[in-house]
C-alpha cells in the first residue's frame, strides 16, 4: 500500500511537471509565431518606406526639371509632394522600428518560456 501511494504521488508530480513543461513549450511557440508576425510587419513597413523614398526622389528630380524651365509653381508643387513622401518615409521607418522592437521583446518572452520548460 505504501509503495502504491508513493508511486501515485510520484506519477502525479511527474504529470504535473510534464503538463507545466508542455504549457511553457506551447507558450514559447505562440510567442515565436507572434514575433514572426511583427518581423514580417516590419519588413512590409520597410518596403513602404522604400517606395515613398523612391517617390520623393522622383518628385525632386521633377522639381529640378521644372526649375530649369523656370516653372516655379510646378517646382513648388513637386517639392510639396516630395516633403509629403519623405514624411511618409519617416512614419514607416518609425513603424518598422517599433515592430522590430516588439518582435525582439516577444522573442525574449519566448526564450524565457523555453528556459522554464527545461526546468
Amino acid at each position: 500500500m505504501k509503495h502504491l501511494l508513493l508511486f501515485i504521488s510520484f506519477m502525479t508530480s511527474f504529470i504535473s511537471f510534464s503538463a507545466q513543461s508542455d504549457y511553457y513549450m506551447r507558450q514559447a511557440r505562440s510567442y515565436q509565431r507572434e514575433a514572426e508576425y511583427y518581423t514580417k510587419q516590419a519588413q512590409e513597413y520597410d518596403k513602404e518606406a522604400s517606395f515613398y523614398n523612391r517617390q520623393a526622389q522622383r518628385f525632386l528630380r521633377e522639381a529640378e526639371h521644372y526649375s530649369k524651365r523656370e516653372k516655379y509653381d510646378q517646382v513648388r508643387d513637386c517639392q510639396r509632394r516630395a516633403k509629403y513622401a519623405l514624411d511618409k518615409v519617416e512614419s514607416y521607418n518609425r513603424k518598422a522600428d517599433n515592430a522590430r522592437d516588439k518582435a525582439r521583446s516577444i522573442m525574449r518572452k519566448a526564450e524565457n518560456a523555453l528556459q522554464n520548460a527545461k526546468k
